[in-house]
């Protein structure tokens, strides 16, 4: 069995992922240790140099995360069927109900509803045992992930930075709080910072993992584009949020639904086409802040529309829209024909 300092060395090569493989396959199962890699003929002159460099650091790796490579049974099935990375660096666990996953993704730039819209998606299908996979950024990933671990269900998070260099770094509590409830992964070596040239490799990994991606405000040129199209060409499923005509935001998502991603306005939808019942999880007591208990005190059980409690309480639209929608999602209130009653 090959060493943890092996995959350590093999992917601070930086290799794409069907370079690893194919260097895997000319290794052969004899080369176990880093040192094995180096003294190899299949690799360059100048990749030898750069494993040099990277085995003087080796030594000051004291505390190893769990790694899943393509050689293991328990690597993820969804993956294997994609473009699979070498081998995945985990904080947390990734089980085998983590095949039912859906990857919801974004713009960092998420607006109040758009954050709303996610959160609540992945707390639906979360709540129904689907986990919930994005790439632990701000924005809409951020939103996707607090939806399923405000559900008590399971997510993932892919990083496009070495495990022990989390980006954005100010997301550390967030991580720690997935790899309790899922995982946390990258399939880049430790002590790799995050580089643009990352991104698009662990957006397709994301696309991998997934059977199916919801992309929920995606401008023109986003990286949640790359995930949709890499989903299409694995056969998964894609749907898009749909939004207001005139927000940039939305210049993306609309283009993916022209390019026939499926137009998403319930969670029902996702829960059709992956054949899973829905069940409706246990609702979290979270504490409510001063503007969820204003709205409860407007509300009781004749129906109360949206405008006239954004009027009564001076706020945006867009931003009432989003306090309704964790409010429905704690089981507080409840939305009919008529508009929004107590619960």
């Amino acid at each position: 069995m090959r060493s943890p300092r092996f995959w350590q060395a093999l992917l601070s090569l930086d290799l794409l992922p069907h370079q690893a493989r194919a260097l895997l396959e000319r290794l052969g199962p004899d080369c176990v240790e880093p040192e094995d890699l180096i003294r190899s003929h299949a690799i360059t002159n100048d990749q030898k140099t750069k494993l040099e460099n990277a085995l003087a650091k080796l030594d000051s790796i004291s505390d190893w995360p769990h790694i899943l490579s393509v050689e293991h049974d328990d690597y993820p099935s969804n993956l294997r069927t994609a473009n699979p990375p070498a081998a995945l660096m985990v904080l947390g666990k990734i089980e085998p109900r983590d095949s039912l996953a859906v990857s919801i993704v974004g713009t960092r730039k998420a607006s109040i509803y758009g954050a709303a819209v996610a959160r609540r998606i992945a707390y639906e299908l979360a709540s129904a045992g689907i986990t919930i996979i994005s790439g632990g950024a701000y924005g809409i990933d951020a939103a996707a992930h607090e939806g399923a671990l405000e559900a008590g269900g399971r997510t993932i998070a892919v990083l496009g930075s070495g495990l022990d260099k989390l980006y954005p770094a100010s997301h550390k509590h967030v991580f720690e709080k997935i790899s309790r409830n899922g995982a946390v992964i990258s399939q880049f070596a430790l002590g790799k910072t995050s580089q643009p040239w990352m991104f698009p490799i662990r957006n397709d990994t994301i696309a991998g993992l997934s059977r199916a991606v919801i992309v929920v405000e995606a401008p023109s040129m986003s990286g949640a584009l790359i995930t949709a199209a890499s989903a299409a060409e694995y056969g998964r499923l894609v749907f898009a949020t749909p939004a207001n005509i005139d927000s940039l935001n939305y210049r993306g998502s609309f283009r993916l639904i022209n390019d026939g991603a499926t137009l998403l306005f319930t969670p029902d939808q996702v829960f059709e086409a992956l054949g899973v019942n829905k069940r409706v999880g246990a609702r979290p007591q979270i504490e409510l802040s001063e503007t969820h208990a204003a709205i409860l005190a407007l509300l009781s059980s004749e129906p109360e529309i949206p405008d006239n409690l954004s009027e009564k309480l001076q706020l945006p639209a867009g931003e009432m829209f989003a306090h309704l929608t964790e409010l429905e999602l704690r089981g507080l209130i409840s939305k009919t024909p008529g508009g929004y009653v107590k619960a």
